[in-house]
């Protein structure tokens, strides 16, 4: 609990600095003890209550910069995401959504943010130190921080409101290579028979090689994608 107090400790500090609050550190106690009462007054987890107060603080900042600089509060999803070694599930979920992602399972903090800047990605991660290191505070590395305790489809359903998420094609959900559409006869030899009877779209991932096709399984997958995609977009 200390751990998950100081990253919003850090979060809200650097939020009311962008809204040009007076008193920060007032600021800072008021949002603790709105999450308190949001988490008692709705049976939430603080954590939970804690992730809403967050986002609206945020949503505050975005339309406060969007006035400033007269443009519309909608921006461009990140064009690649990073996701962190805890991250493996929410990388897979991203892939499955269309959108580009590389999840790095073993990598040092100072690495992954190298590469982030290098490569223009927006990192996702579960470790709270990140928000203390300078590329992330003066904002050379945009860092989206996602509470340990949320479960995967709340993680996806965090990232998809911060970034405003859409659905797009799906990627090879081995390695998030772009799957192309393969005529069936070239690839019999590799489908089970009982599929090969039913089903005529097979996609091969441009990276792997790995053959798909949208049977039961990725209907599951996608049906709870477009559930918590749509609860963004109400």
């Amino acid at each position: 609990m200390k751990r998950l107090r100081r990253a919003y400790e850090t979060l809200f500090r650097s939020l009311l600095a962008r809204l040009g609050a007076r008193r920060p550190e007032q600021g800072v106690q008021r949002l603790f003890a709105q999450a308190a009462g949001l988490a008692q007054r709705e049976s939430l987890s603080l954590t939970h209550a804690l992730v809403r107060v967050n986002e609206e603080l945020w949503r505050k900042c975005r339309r406060l910069q969007s006035r400033s600089a007269g443009t519309k509060a909608d921006e461009a999803a990140p064009g690649l995401f990073l996701c962190d070694g805890g991250l493996g599930g929410l990388a897979r979920w991203l892939w499955a959504a269309g959108h580009r992602a590389v999840w790095l399972a073993r990598v040092s903090d100072d690495e992954l943010l190298k590469q982030a800047a290098e490569q223009h990605a927006t990192v996702l991660t579960t470790d709270s130190m990140l928000l203390e290191r300078r590329l992330v505070r003066d904002g050379h590395v945009p860092l989206l921080w996602l509470p340990p305790l949320l479960n995967l489809e709340e993680q996806f359903a965090l990232v998809a409101r911060h970034f405003a998420l859409g659905a797009g094609e799906p990627r090879c959900m081995e390695c998030g290579g772009e799957l192309r559409a393969v005529a069936k006869e070239t690839v019999r030899e590799r489908i089970p028979p009982r599929t090969y009877r039913w089903l005529d779209d097979y996609y091969l991932c441009a990276r792997c090689d790995r053959l798909f096709w949208r049977g039961s399984h990725w209907r599951n997958i996608s049906r709870r994608l477009r559930a918590r995609i749509s609860s963004q977009e109400s």
